[in-house]
């Protein structure tokens, strides 16, 4: 998932075309390639669309500003090498990018004399088609022609939405409006953000909040869901049943966590995310539901719609004993995270995750050459007729150690193994269970697709994976 440190870190590698002339951006076949006269729009959730005159708009024309706002990537042209300066002109366009869940960006200088070797190309991308591929060069493209002197930068973004055109004021302005705001910038400024969170009103829920770009640009659900739990703040609270100190808790260990993330170029420890123990308390506390875009009733306690919120519906975690959702019980909660004996104490209610195995139990398979500690467990992602199966497989280079995984569960009336699953709603989230591997979805009592198949799983189903069963698996 690439949250803000990500974005942030492709900005500055992109910084290295900054100054530079264009002379080439091919097509990127196969990425969302559609017809010239195709509507391109500024929607986040766009496909990829490079236009085939592409490179003759860009061609010529000078890379002169490369920067991010939150999880986005812009690079701005100008066809003047005089508009390097940043002032920036009307007749400026812009790309945007934005990377999405899997997205990256490769920057690379080559000489005119190794362009077309293999080795030029990364190999870990050679099976795939790049969203954005442009051609830097010191000079124009008339010039670098013909020339084997010259060295270019070749810059590509993968499995990226490229929007295009972008419009380079409305981008400059944004950066400008934001840039005290941005969990990444080095312009941050932690008041801001506490200032434009409690003027929210008291519909948002905190985990909404965090999520809004516009509010708190380069958060993403890791980010969230950690600061969450660090801040000790249960993430279905309403925004204005936060104390000013519990906030700007909230904001301190954002930014940490964020900063800790851009400097390593990975995420840092996830206690509570895609986790079934707590990594603080140690119990089996972790829930797991899928929430976002609703808000929360003081007098109730209960959970309502909210409005124009619901595309922020994350599937979220935290630990019902570290993150409260009454505030009152923040002394009890430092209490029993104090208390030595009752740190692994798994509490029984309907918020724990039901049949969790043991963390620290093994799996009953292994591998016959590497054990059990290389053992890893995989579901099945290409469509084919063992479509979401899981199996286990080892991490050992070169090992081609394989066994299906399922080997106890019960077929479904398709005659196919049942699938194995986690619930994600709010009474049974955490919850795993087995269904009909082509699904069950029914109208007026006729099935389509599926059997159907339901039956929530047991502890002899869970038991050969123990602690290599997580909820995103």
């Amino acid at each position: 998932m690439v949250e803000g440190p990500g974005a942030t870190r492709n900005g500055r590698k992109v910084q290295l075309a900054v100054g530079k002339f264009v002379v080439d951006a091919p097509r990127a076949a196969g990425s969302g390639s559609v017809s010239e006269d195709a509507t391109v729009t500024d929607d986040a959730h766009a496909p990829s669309i490079i236009p085939g005159h592409l490179a003759e708009e860009l061609a010529d024309h000078v890379l002169s500003e490369a920067f991010t706002v939150g999880k986005e990537l812009f690079l701005v042209f100008a066809f003047s090498p005089d508009s390097t300066d940043g002032i920036g002109d009307d007749h400026d366009v812009a790309l945007r990018l934005h990377f999405g869940m899997n997205g990256s960006l490769t920057t690379r200088k080559v000489k005119s004399s190794d362009l077309h070797r293999p080795s030029s190309v990364a190999p870990w991308k050679l099976s795939k088609q790049p969203s954005l591929r442009l051609k830097f060069s010191e000079c124009r493209r008339s010039e670098s022609n013909g020339t084997s002197n010259f060295s270019y930068v070749i810059v590509e973004a993968w499995e990226t939405t490229v929007t295009y055109p972008a419009c380079a004021i409305k981008s400059r302005k944004k950066l400008i409006d934001l840039k005290s705001r941005d969990v990444c910038s080095t312009l941050f400024n932690a008041q801001d953000v506490f200032t434009a969170i409690r003027q929210l009103g008291n519909s948002m829920m905190i985990s909404d909040a965090l999520l809004n770009q516009e509010i708190f640009p380069g958060i993403g659900n890791i980010i969230k869901i950690e600061s969450l739990h660090r801040s000790m703040v249960d993430p279905r609270r309403i925004v204005n049943s936060l104390t000013d100190p519990e906030l700007r808790r909230i904001i301190r260990h954002v930014r940490i966590y964020s900063m800790d993330w851009l400097k390593s170029g990975r995420a840092g420890k996830k206690l509570v995310y895609n986790q079934t123990t707590c990594g603080t308390c140690r119990g089996l506390t972790v829930k797991m539901q899928k929430i976002g875009g609703a808000s929360s009733s003081q007098a109730s306690g209960k959970l309502c719609p909210g409005k124009g919120h619901a595309f922020m519906s994350r599937v979220t975690f935290w630990c019902t004993i570290c993150q409260p959702l009454n505030p009152s019980f923040a002394a009890s909660v430092e209490a029993h995270l104090s208390s030595s004996s009752n740190t692994r104490h798994a509490i029984e209610d309907e918020n724990v995750p039901h049949n969790v195995t043991d963390k620290s139990s093994k799996p009953e398979m292994e591998c016959p050459q590497h054990g059990i500690k290389s053992l890893k467990l995989s579901r099945v992602r290409k469509e084919n007729t063992n479509y979401l199966r899981i199996f286990m497989s080892c991490s050992s280079k070169g090992c081609q150690y394989f066994s299906w995984a399922d080997r106890s569960f019960s077929n479904c009336r398709c005659g196919k193994k049942a699938i194995l699953r986690v619930a994600k709603t709010e009474r049974s989230g955490g919850r795993w269970f087995l269904c009909c591997a082509t699904g069950g979805k029914s109208t007026k009592g006729r099935v389509i697709d599926g059997c159907g198949h339901f039956e929530w799983a047991t502890e002899d189903h869970l038991a050969p994976f123990r602690s290599l069963l997580t909820p995103l698996l």
